[in-house]
């Protein structure tokens, strides 16, 4: 186990209401896996702010944070330990791009979002994210 102090990382579980039922926005790390926008949380801001700004920063997609963290997972980055807190965030439009150039981004449904994400534990989130969904219907 590592003795570095984990780096805080937030990010968000985008959703909207699709035609059928509820889609979440993936989207492509510098890697090409997919995987939910999500960053450092720096100094002068709270780990749902941060979140929002990732989410416009690698997607282009802005939005309304909802509630409470959905959970939080370990993960590493540049072989040092993190945690992630996630969010869900209301989609309520597009803004200006700066990632657009090297990464994808697809809405989709539960089951093809969870295809896509390689990490268990963001899956899990992702299934949370549908319970909180139908416990707390959002227009």
């Amino acid at each position: 186990m590592s003795s570095k102090k984990p780096i805080e990382l937030a990010g968000v579980i985008p959703f909207r209401r699709g035609e059928a039922d509820w889609e979440f926005l993936v989207i492509t790390s510098r890697k090409g896996h997919w995987i939910f926008p999500k960053g450092v949380i720096s100094r002068n801001e709270t780990p749902a702010e941060a979140a929002r700004k990732e989410c416009a920063e690698e997607a282009g997609v802005r939005g309304s944070i909802l509630g409470a963290p959905v959970g939080s997972y370990q993960d590493r980055r540049r072989k040092h330990p993190c945690v992630v807190e996630m969010f869900l965030l209301q989609y309520e439009g597009e803004t200006d791009w700066k990632e657009e150039d090297f990464r994808r981004r697809l809405w989709c449904g539960f089951d093809e979002a969870s295809r896509r994400l390689r990490k268990e534990p963001v899956r899990e989130l992702l299934a949370r994210a549908v319970e909180l969904l139908e416990q707390h219907p959002i227009p």
